[in-house]
């Protein structure tokens, strides 16, 4: 299976969950105490690690046994059984840390929220990350920021049209700095030259 399962839609808050029926409200409390609770952790373990990254860094086995309990816990969900919910979103509380530990045992590191910055002309902030990850977390910790990931910004270059000559300029002149691009324009000048 090469993506994740999807997550089931948690209950309804604010005033969709003031018009369910009285006779589910004990019910509907215990289903979302138990969501609000696995949020929490699995909130913390996507701040560490990044968003759906803890699966991708495990071996099939637990990766599968992993998205086996997530469907247990959906499943639960979709059946709206207090004690079956917290049950399962307890079991997947433990499954995250068992992704985490196996992680680390991997090699794998949590993300560290790197970035290089630089002043845009416009007054904005821009900030380069090395993986989308990194890029995910510095977003979401930068809100003001404009942030890229240095994919990105290789996938921006070479689908801009003037890239070739700004390129060019710098494999001719090693170490030259880009302080300004303009666009260029399709005026013809009829300037006689001076010589």
């Amino acid at each position: 299976m090469d993506k994740m399962a999807k997550r089931t839609p948690k209950p309804k808050r604010g005033v969709d969950k003031m018009l369910q029926r009285d006779g589910d409200s004990v019910n509907s409390r215990k289903v979302r105490s138990a969501l609000v609770e696995l949020d929490k952790v699995v909130s913390d373990y996507e701040a560490r690690w990044g968003i759906d990254r803890l699966p991708e860094l495990v071996d099939d086995n637990l990766r599968g046994r992993f998205e086996e309990q997530l469907d247990r816990l959906n499943r639960a969900i979709t059946q709206d059984v207090g004690s079956e919910v917290k049950t399962e979103a307890e079991i997947m509380a433990r499954a995250y840390a068992a992704l985490e530990k196996a992680a680390l045992s991997a090699g794998h590191k949590e993300l560290t929220g790197e970035f290089w910055e630089a002043a845009m002309p416009d007054g904005k902030v821009l900030a380069i990350t090395r993986t989308f990850d990194e890029q995910h977390k510095v977003s979401r910790e930068n809100r003001d920021m404009v942030v890229y990931c240095i994919e990105e910004v290789a996938n921006i270059l070479a689908n801009w049209e003037g890239h070739k000559a700004v390129t060019m300029a710098k494999h001719v002149f090693p170490g030259a700095e880009v302080v300004n691009v303009t666009e260029k324009q399709d005026e013809v000048f009829n300037d006689e030259l001076p010589f």
